[in-house]
């Protein structure tokens, strides 16, 4: 089996084989100080990724071969990438696009090639993701039990901010938000994409970043994290949402 963006291709294509790497390739940002044998490390970065399905498409049903290829066309060609599932890890996805050539062998009634599917997102992430849901204030544990990498989390936050502050800390980070906050609303801070906003009753969302003290926002480690929402001054916390985003290289 193999799904992408929702739809089974699997009786369109038989998946033959799939280049999976063992890990990301690994950029490794150093540099040379003078005087000192080797480099001085830096960083390390996992780089996106490139997942090869050699497949091998055939007449199917009422449709002649070459009204297959362009259906399987259809459904292949999208504009940003999408959820790619494969049979043997049924819990996970990674999004993925088509990406160079897609040359077809054509063989009377069948065909064989390769689709390279481009994931510039090199993690794989859980279908049935880990929520955490906590009341209030205070100090809570989240214990991610799934992935295999530390994780991005998104944080939803509802609760009142008039004059005060509503923050949220762990033992490397740490975010406070001082704007505005009403009744019925919710505080969104996105980990992964390194920015925040506030939802209304309506579904409306507005900017939050320039109400941060900073853009140091949380991350998660595999099992035992501690995370507190703390509030000062003239604001309230009725309920956090951890939605864990969880990962695996």
């Amino acid at each position: 089996m193999i799904t992408y963006d929702g739809f089974d291709l699997s009786p369109y294509l038989l998946v033959r084989d799939i280049g999976r790497p063992l890990m990301p390739p690994q950029e490794i940002a150093s540099m040379s100080i003078a005087g000192r044998h080797g480099a001085y490390f830096l960083e390390k970065r996992h780089q996106s990724i490139v997942v090869p399905v050699e497949v091998v498409i055939f007449e199917h049903l009422d449709m002649s071969y070459f009204e297959l290829k362009r259906f399987l066309a259809g459904k292949l060609n999208k504009s940003e990438p999408k959820p790619l599932i494969f049979e043997d890890e049924p819990d996970k996805y990674i999004n993925a696009i088509i990406q160079d050539q897609t040359e077809i062998d054509d063989l009377i009634r069948a065909g064989q090639g390769t689709l390279n599917f481009f994931c510039p997102d090199p993690f794989y992430y859980a279908i049935e993701d880990e929520v955490f849901e906590f009341s209030g204030t205070g100090v809570y544990v989240v214990n991610r039990q799934k992935g295999n990498e530390y994780s991005e989390p998104l944080i939803e936050i509802q609760g009142t901010n008039s004059g005060g502050s509503i923050g949220v800390r762990t033992p490397f980070t740490s975010v406070r938000f001082s704007g505005t906050l009403q009744q019925g609303e919710t505080l969104v801070l996105d980990s992964q994409l390194v920015t925040s906003y506030i939802v209304d009753g309506y579904g409306n969302k507005r900017s939050a970043n320039q109400h941060l003290d900073s853009m140091d926002f949380p991350f998660l480690d595999i099992e035992e994290n501690e995370v507190e929402f703390f509030t000062e001054g003239n604001a309230t916390i009725q309920k956090a949402t951890v939605y864990a985003r969880s990962r695996w290289i």
